[in-house]
C-alpha cells in the first residue's frame, strides 16, 4: 500500500484517512469507561496509580486523534463504537466482584485489542507526523498490556497457568469479533465521508 492509499490528499484518500482515525477515537472512547470501572474495581493503591496514569494516556490519545482528524479536514466523534464499546464495558464490570484479580483478568482481554489494532494501524504508511504519533500510542498500548500481565503473573494468574491461558484465548476471541464488527462500521464512515466530499 503506497502512502497515498492512506494519507493522500484526494477525498478517496483523505476518506480512508478520516475512518481510520476515527476508529482509533472511538476505541479510545471504548477504553476510558472501563478503565474508571477498572480503577474503582482495584484495592492495592499501587494498582490504582498504575491505571490511573494509563489513563491519562488514553486521554492524551484523545486530544491528539481529535486533533488530527480535524487537521484532515473532520469532525472529531468522542463516541463508543456499538455495540462492541459496551461489550468491554460489560466485560470490565464482570470482574468487579472478583477483586484485584479478576479486575485485570478482565482488563487483559479489552486491552489486548487495542495493543493490537494500534499496531495494525502504526504500520501503516501514512505521513510522517502522524506515523510517529501511531507507533508513540501503539507503545503505550504495548506497555499498557505488558505492565496488566506483569501484574496479574505477581497475582499468581500468569500466562503459565490455566487461569492465565484461558484469558488470554478468551483476548483473541472477543478482541477478534471486535475486530470485525467494528470493521464493518469503518468501511460504512469511509463510505459515508467520500458521498460527502466532492470528486
Amino acid at each position: 500500500m503506497s502512502e497515498r492509499t492512506v494519507g493522500g490528499d484526494t477525498p478517496k484518500h483523505n476518506a480512508a484517512l478520516l475512518a481510520g482515525l476515527t476508529d482509533l477515537l472511538q476505541l479510545e472512547s471504548d477504553a476510558l469507561p472501563a478503565y474508571s470501572v477498572a480503577i474503582a474495581g482495584l484495592r492495592r493503591p499501587d494498582l490504582r496509580q498504575a491505571m490511573e496514569a494509563f489513563r491519562a494516556d488514553h486521554e492524551r490519545h484523545v486530544r491528539d486523534l481529535s486533533a488530527q482528524i480535524r487537521k484532515h479536514g473532520g469532525v472529531p466523534l468522542t463516541l463508543p463504537h456499538l455495540p462492541t464499546g459496551l461489550l468491554k464495558l460489560g466485560v470490565q464490570m464482570a470482574g468487579l466482584p472478583g477483586g484485584d484479580r479478576a479486575v485485570l483478568l478482565a482488563f487483559v482481554s479489552n486491552e489486548w485489542q487495542s495493543r493490537e489494532k494500534y499496531a495494525r494501524y502504526a504500520a501503516q504508511p501514512y505521513p510522517p507526523e502522524l506515523s510517529a504519533l501511531l507507533r508513540r500510542h501503539a507503545e503505550d498500548e504495548a506497555r499498557h498490556y505488558a505492565w496488566a500481565t506483569g501484574a496479574l503473573d505477581g497475582l499468581g494468574c500468569g500466562a503459565d497457568t490455566a487461569v492465565g491461558q484461558a484469558t488470554q484465548a478468551f483476548a483473541r476471541f472477543h478482541g477478534t469479533i471486535a475486530d470485525a464488527v467494528e470493521a464493518l462500521g469503518r468501511t460504512a464512515l469511509e463510505a459515508t465521508v467520500r458521498a460527502l466530499r466532492p470528486a
